[in-house]
């Protein structure tokens, strides 16, 4: 008896976007101020398949958890070069400077205009899962603000970052995309729009 079986190849592929917004009714209507970045990021294929394994066995860490900021994703070499640090997808990897981090699963107590939600087109063969971070005015706490000028407050500084990745909510990193530092000062609002592509070859 002849046992058939059929080879099917998952590919997961990454994109972030950071958009700024002045304020909450901004943001309510998409009125985007400038885009901070678009950019593909890498993923993480060992912690992925295991992520993928538990969300079918429907086992605790089967899902996206938490999106987390760091500073350790660039540097400034003495020619004043920008050098990026390798996105970190094996191992035990981590950010490389993790500095803030927040709930992004809106079943699991994520704050508001934190979510997920999962996107697909009847007939295609790849579905979009769409992580939205809010970091509104004042997030993370004791930023500084830009004045009507935009000058920034000098006694203070505004919370900057170069690297953002996805965890479970037992610590594995899916994803990790560096890039240049980035400014988030207390009367701006930034959403972070992360998007894992999942298709089938």
């Amino acid at each position: 008896m002849q046992c058939l079986s059929e080879e099917i190849v998952i590919k997961l592929e990454g994109h972030v976007k950071i958009n700024e917004y002045l304020s909450e009714d901004d943001l309510q209507s998409g009125a985007v101020h400038r885009v901070v970045l678009n950019k593909r990021n890498a993923i993480h294929n060992e912690n992925a398949s295991i992520l993928i394994a538990r969300g079918m066995a429907d086992r605790p860490g089967g899902s996206i958890f938490t999106m987390h900021f760091g500073t350790g994703g660039a540097t400034i070499d003495p020619l004043g070069t920008i050098v990026f640090a390798t996105p970190n997808t094996v191992g035990a990897a981590n950010l490389n400077n993790p500095v803030f981090f927040e709930v992004v699963d809106d079943l699991q107590g994520a704050p508001p205009g934190n979510s997920m939600a999962v996107r697909h087109i009847v007939g295609t063969l790849f579905s979009d899962v769409e992580i939205r971070c809010v970091l509104d005015k004042n997030v993370p706490f004791g930023q500084a603000a830009f004045d009507n000028v935009g000058a920034l407050n000098v006694n203070t500084s505004p919370f900057v970052f170069d690297e953002i990745g996805l965890k479970t909510d037992d610590g594995l990193l899916i994803t990790h995309v560096v890039f240049s530092p980035v400014e988030k000062s207390a009367n701006r609002i930034l959403e972070i729009v992360y998007t894992i592509r999942v298709r089938i070859a």
